[in-house]
Parts: structure tokens; C-alpha cells; sequence
């Protein structure tokens, strides 16, 4: 199998991981959980399969949301995409740029500084944008949605962030030594 058909063929498996865990995962008690799996995919499509894989599940990702239902305020999709977003780009950079010879070290960097990033992000676009522009009016009807929002838009992503992190640190590098003995 070459090169392109082969992350074709990885991307649309984590895909299909993704569309699984969403079908499954109904309800807010699987917040925590579904979060957590759905970072470490993302993190996984970056590093194994490229960087092309992971922008793209990024981007797939809240429209899927949107079509089970677990997205339920559509303006929201291009927010959590660009979250997602931010936070492969920054596993990707800080992986590839960081030299030495402790991967460990890389991974915990990685961990750090993306969760913060993409929690930052979605926060403060949540905040300061969605709820006081683009969902003023919603907000003025019903005030509990912005709690909800923050809530939702809250340390949910960090945590969940740090966890796919770190599930990432103990999966990838084995997942990696499988798929580079079968080549």
C-alpha cells in the first residue's frame, strides 16, 4: 500500500473511531470520557498519520457533534474547530521543533501547553464573543445558557485536554513501534 493511501486509510479508521465514540457516548455524563478519547484521536491523527490528518478530524469533528445532537447550538462549530485546531498545531510544532533525546520531556511539554492553549481559546472565544455577540439575544431570553456555556466551555476542556494528553503519552509511543514493525 503506498504512502497516500495508507494515512487515507489511518485518517478514515480515526474517524470512524470518533463517529463510534459519539454515537455511544450520549449524555453529559460521558462528558469527561468522550472528551478525553476524542483529544487523544486528535493527538494520535497528528502524530502517526500527519498533520493533514489532524487538521482535518479537527475540522470534522464539531460537525459531527452537531449532527448527533451533542452540539446543539450550531454557531458554536467553528469555535470548537479552531480549538481543536490550535491544539493539534501545537502538538505537532512542539513534537517536531523539540530537540534532544527525552520524549517524555516533548510529550509533557505537548501535554502542557496545548490543553492551556485550547481551554484558553475556547474559553475566551465562548465569553467574550459567542455569548455577548453572536448569542446576545438567546442569552437575554434564557440566562441560564450562558452559565451552561462557560460551564461547558470551561475546565471540561483543560481536563479533558490534559487527559487525551496524557492517554496519548502511554498509547502513541507503542502504537507508533507496531506501526513502524509492519512496514
Amino acid at each position: 500500500m503506498n504512502k497516500k493511501t495508507l494515512s487515507i486509510t489511518q485518517t478514515a479508521i480515526l474517524l470512524a473511531l470518533i463517529v463510534v465514540v459519539e454515537f455511544l457516548m450520549v449524555g453529559p455524563q460521558y462528558i469527561l470520557i468522550k472528551g478525553s478519547i476524542v483529544n487523544l484521536i486528535l493527538i494520535a491523527a497528528t502524530i502517526l498519520v500527519g498533520l493533514p490528518a489532524g487538521l482535518l478530524i479537527s475540522i470534522f469533528t464539531p460537525i459531527l457533534a452537531i449532527v448527533t445532537g451533542h452540539l446543539a447550538m450550531p454557531v458554536l462549530a467553528p469555535v470548537v474547530a479552531i480549538g481543536n485546531i490550535v491544539f493539534v498545531l501545537l502538538w505537532w510544532i512542539i513534537l517536531s521543533y523539540m530537540k534532544g533525546n527525552n520524549p517524555l520531556a516533548h510529550y509533557v511539554v505537548a501535554i502542557i501547553i496545548s490543553a492551556i492553549a485550547k481551554f484558553a481559546f475556547l474559553y475566551l472565544a465562548v465569553s467574550k464573543y459567542i455569548l455577548p455577540v453572536a448569542l446576545k439575544a438567546v442569552v437575554a431570553q434564557k440566562p441560564q445558557i450562558k452559565g451552561a456555556l462557560l460551564a461547558q466551555f470551561g475546565m471540561p476542556q483543560l481536563i479533558t485536554a490534559i487527559i487525551g494528553g496524557i492517554l496519548a503519552l502511554i498509547i502513541i509511543p507503542r502504537l507508533a513501534k507496531i506501526i513502524n514493525t509492519r512496514k
